[in-house]
């Protein structure tokens, strides 16, 4: 199955904030993520890519300079955007290892309920986070996104 992901957005197009930057918001759904990034032109067509030799501008080669997702989405995945590709990277944390407990010993939890929860397997600590990346085809699901680019 190939990527799918479906925009929906009051609004029309991107619109201007300033004299070269403009904003689009909506809601995304991904319900067939593909793990090797495919651009989401249906939210990177509002903007200009930037090709140009300066370094600076050269990080935002899609014209997207800020995208705010929702952290997690419905489906218990976290989402990310990559500037570089103009599309989102969908993972789900896979295991959390705490330390500095009141025991010294190290707190360990994995993922046996799959993308849905984490079970613990020892004790309490400070946390340090493991993620997987969504699988080929896997529905991620729907998160609310503000994109600030060049128009």
């Amino acid at each position: 199955m190939a990527f799918s992901a479906t925009v929906r957005s009051p609004m029309n197009k991107a619109e201007r904030i300033s004299r070269s930057l403009g904003v689009y918001a909506g809601q995304i759904t991904i319900s067939s993520y593909a793990t090797t990034l495919v651009e989401c032109t249906a939210i990177t067509k509002y903007f200009k890519p930037i090709s140009h030799t300066n370094a600076t501008a050269a990080l935002f080669p899609h014209g997207i300079v800020s995208m705010a997702v929702d952290p997690v989405s419905e489906s218990g995945f976290c989402w990310r955007w990559d500037a570089t590709t103009g599309a989102f990277d969908c993972y789900y944390p896979s295991s959390m290892v705490f330390s500095g407990s009141a025991t010294g010993a190290a707190v360990t939890w994995d993922s046996a309920l799959g993308s849905v929860g984490l079970q613990a397997v020892s004790k309490e600590g400070t946390i340090v986070k493991v993620a997987t990346e969504a699988a080929a085809n896997a529905a991620v699901g729907t998160v609310n996104f503000v994109a600030i680019g060049f128009i």
